[in-house]
């Protein structure tokens, strides 16, 4: 998954960093895509970790449990820190419109 992130965002125009959230510390981060687990339990406190590791980051979230139930799988994702969340199987589109709309740059 972090291959196909880091290939689509290359392709898209942009400069990213395929690393793991524990390499991160003490890099400042603009965004962070994040493929979570499950929300109710590792991945909730990942995201809390990220949130509190780099509170002025933009955080995706991207999980297989967000296709069933959307909306309230994305105010899961608010309450635990994350600005957008996007279902599995992963669309690379969508992942790239909502990288330009957090950066603040014209959707295409």
């Amino acid at each position: 998954m972090r291959d196909l992130i880091f290939a689509t965002l290359h392709d898209a125009g942009f400069t990213s960093t395929a690393l793991l959230a524990a390499t991160l510390p003490g890099m400042p981060a603009r965004l962070l895509v994040v493929d979570i687990g499950e929300p109710k339990t590792d991945g909730a406190d990942s995201l809390r970790a990220l949130r509190a590791r780099h509170p002025g980051a933009r955080i995706i979230a991207i999980s297989g449990r967000f296709r069933f139930n959307a909306a309230t799988a994305a105010s899961v994702a608010r309450q635990l820190g994350a600005d957008r969340v996007l279902a599995k199987p992963l669309d690379c589109d969508a992942l790239v419109a909502n990288v330009r709309q957090l950066m603040g740059e014209p959707v295409q």
